[in-house]
């Protein structure tokens, strides 16, 4: 029997060519979408990677340089490509840092006598390349290496106390130590010890004359150190650690701490504020700096470093950044951030090292060896910027205890960000926890009303009209909201936070008054006309009492009673207001979910003596579970991702505060405030693309696993016919 070919019309296949193109555009246009989503996601993890990318040095460059006389201090700008010496005999002499292998490499740029036979240096500890020299007399001179090119000098020596020495002791006795700091004013901080135990200290500058006191110690001094912040002084006595506190001209003794059994102890000050580094007789590092404890600063050890120190090691910090590096005989090299006992590098370098300077960003090392100078690049961008630093409490210099803490700027460039996630992180799912909180009851009453009980006439005009309020731009309520919303809650503090409870007991008290006196059953639609006049009435009254109980109960307005508890941008604010934006969302998917419940259910249960609400609760609810889960994970992955409205509805503080009064800051938020501060390539940048990509993980997650639910309860709910 042969094959019947069915003569197909020109339009139908037309039609099924249109199908074919149709269904292949579809299925385009999803791969794009999903391509596209895996192209952010790469782009991001790769703007996040190099922020662990393990610190490593590069290979050394030798430069031959001739010198006669050991050094006491050296030093290099890697910008410039320049170098400095200052040797024991008072010369400062630059040289050129070139590729190995270069002409010009190491040869000297310009010499300049500093002093004439010095027996003492300090250098400032947190400050770039600023020397104090000291003669045999007590008389001292400052200097400071200048990297800008000025006439055909490449580098120079600049004096802000001018060339002469200046006379620091009056009396003219030997110093036997040395301490120097430059404030942010550009006042320099001279201390010193006498070889007849007297502290000096002096403030000079070159537009005012010097002011001198001094104070006779009982004992011998073993080290003398100004904190890079010029606010703090350390003597160190034995193990006996004095920390003076100074105040315009004069030293105040705050505390007197003993460090310890294991002498003899060397100190080390880090940049920034006033850490120090304080190296113990048995190989133990710490850090200790000021704690405030019972409403009192007191010296305290923070942590303690992975690594056992040798009496002939080396310590040396950045001048910027809280970076410090070690270096011990045999050539033992670590590399080390201040907010982790773990090093960052270890490797080997020379096994005889003399002098050790870090380049001004710490992207170079340089050595001085027998040899000469050893020149290495150094790779370690982020050294504040850890996984623990990320996700774990970290003890940080002026505060009382561990914290979860996001403070990315300050005024200061000797600031340490702090880049804690937890804070943000936790701020997003509070704003979105409290407004889902506002929103899911008023939504989902809303579509179990508009669906199951109200008139099909009134529902035509109810669903467009909360549909449209989606259309609000966000930007514009959370403008309503920072500017009239926030002030109003303020003054109906009371009547605010008691509306919640007034509503719901009115409405179920005019329920239970309905249904038991009312002689008939309201028509669809006119319990609205009992319900929202008396809505109206509660709200009036909560309004018109609150203030007037406020000042019975408390005796001024709750918000001035609870004072630092309560912030006027809070997240109640943002929980109305967000509230707001996800009802309308919310309530469209939620009541099409309900309404398409098939009827026959609800005809057969009611057949069969249910009451109405017990169809709703029993037969079209869980139908409707998968939609209605659906409507709930989209309203709070909006919540989530919101931004304009927690940008402006609240205080953006980064802080962990679970209290309904207090401002918090999400991650969306997070970002848009600081990217346009942030500096391409910085610390700073890199983490917010990683807050950006912890969003993106949120969300992604959240949708899977409200898809993984939504399936299962459609599985489980769906009717099943059996066709015959």
């Amino acid at each position: 029997m042969g094959q019947t070919r069915v003569n197909q019309h020109p339009r139908d296949r037309w039609r099924a060519v249109v199908d074919r193109g149709v269904q292949g555009a579809v299925t385009a246009t999803g791969l794009l979408v999903l391509m596209t989503l895996m192209l952010i996601f790469v782009y991001l993890l790769l703007s996040v990677l190099p922020l662990f990318k393990p610190a490593s040095i590069g290979s050394a460059r030798p430069l031959p340089i001739v010198s006669t006389s050991p050094a006491w201090a050296i030093g290099m700008d890697v910008q410039q490509r320049i170098g400095y010496r200052i040797d024991q005999q008072g010369e400062g002499r630059f040289y050129r840092l070139a590729a190995q292998g270069e002409a010009s490499a190491g040869q000297p740029l310009a010499q300049q006598s500093l002093l004439d036979k010095p027996v003492l240096m300090a250098q400032a500890a947190g400050t770039r390349d600023l020397f104090a020299l000291a003669q045999a007399d007590g008389r001292v001179i400052v200097t400071q290496a200048d990297f800008a090119p000025v006439g055909g000098s490449l580098a120079q020596w600049r004096f802000p106390l001018g060339q002469e020495p200046v006379e620091f002791d009056p009396q003219g006795r030997p110093l036997a130590l040395l301490a120097l700091a430059e404030t942010r004013a550009g006042v320099t901080l001279l201390a010193a010890v006498t070889e007849d135990h007297r502290l000096l200290f002096g403030r000079f500058s070159s537009a005012a004359p010097a002011q001198l006191m001094q104070v006779q110690l009982s004992a011998a001094a073993q080290q003398l150190f100004l904190t890079p912040d010029g606010r703090q002084l350390y003597l160190l006595t034995g193990n006996q650690l004095a920390r003076y506190q100074i105040e315009a001209t004069q030293l105040s003794l705050r505390e007197t701490r003993t460090l310890g059994e294991h002498p003899p102890y060397h100190l080390t000050a880090l940049s920034g504020g006033s850490a120090l580094l304080i190296r113990a007789g048995d190989g133990s590092l710490r850090e200790w700096f000021e704690v405030e404890k019972n409403q009192q600063r007191q010296l305290t050890p923070i942590r303690q470093f992975a690594h056992q120190t040798l009496p002939q090691e080396q310590l040396v910090t950045e001048p910027y950044r809280r970076v410090f590096a070690s270096w011990q005989p045999g050539g033992a090299f670590s590399l080390f951030s201040s907010i982790q006992p773990q090093p960052l590098l270890q490797t080997t370098l020379p096994d005889e090292v003399r002098q050790m300077a870090f380049a001004p960003r710490g992207d170079g090392l340089l050595l001085e060896t027998p040899q000469g100078w050893q020149h290495y690049s150094v790779d370690n961008l982020y050294p504040d910027v850890t996984w623990r630093s990320l996700w774990q409490k970290v003890w940080y210099e002026n505060y009382p205890e561990p914290a979860y803490v996001w403070q990315s700027t300050s005024g200061e460039d000797s600031y340490q960000a702090k880049f804690s996630l937890i804070p943000v992180i936790f701020g997003t799912f509070k704003a979105a926890g409290y407004s889902m909180l506002f929103a899911v009851p008023l939504a989902l009453a809303g579509a179990i009303y508009t669906a199951c009980f109200m008139s099909a006439g009134l529902r035509r005009v109810v669903k467009p009209a909360v549909e449209v309020m989606g259309a609000l731009p966000t930007v514009v309520i959370g403008l309503v909201a920072g500017l009239w919303l926030a002030p109003l809650m303020g003054d109906y503090l009371l009547a605010v936070l008691s509306l919640p409870l007034l509503l719901a007991l009115v409405v179920l008290l005019c329920g239970w008054l309905v249904n038991r006196f009312a002689p008939c059953r309201l028509a669809p639609g006119m319990d609205l006309l009992v319900l929202l006049p008396l809505v109206v009435l509660i709200v009036w009254l909560a309004f018109a009492v609150g203030p007037w109980l406020e000042l019975q109960l408390f005796g001024e307005p709750l918000h001035y009673w609870l004072g630092a508890g309560y912030d006027q941008r809070n997240t109640l604010v943002v929980g109305v207001a967000m509230g707001f934006a996800l009802v309308p969302i919310i309530f469209s998917l939620a009541e099409d979910a309900l309404f398409s419940v098939p009827t026959a259910l609800s005809r057969g249960s009611l057949a069969l003596g249910a009451t109405q609400w017990q169809t709703v609760v029993r037969v079209v609810l869980p139908s409707a579970s998968a939609g209605i889960f659906s409507a709930l994970m989209i309203g709070f992955g909006r919540a989530v991702g919101e931004t304009m409205i927690v940008l402006m509805a609240t205080g953006n503080t980064p802080i962990i505060d679970g209290s309904l009064l207090q401002g918090l800051r999400a991650l969306a938020a997070n970002i848009a405030i600081e990217m346009p501060e942030a500096v391409v390539g910085s610390s700073h940048y890199r983490v917010l693309f990683l807050t950006a990509l912890v969003l993106f993980i949120f969300t992604f997650m959240f949708n899977t696993l409200a898809e993984a639910v939504r399936l299962r309860l459609r599985e489980r709910y769906t009717l099943n016919q059996e066709t015959p």
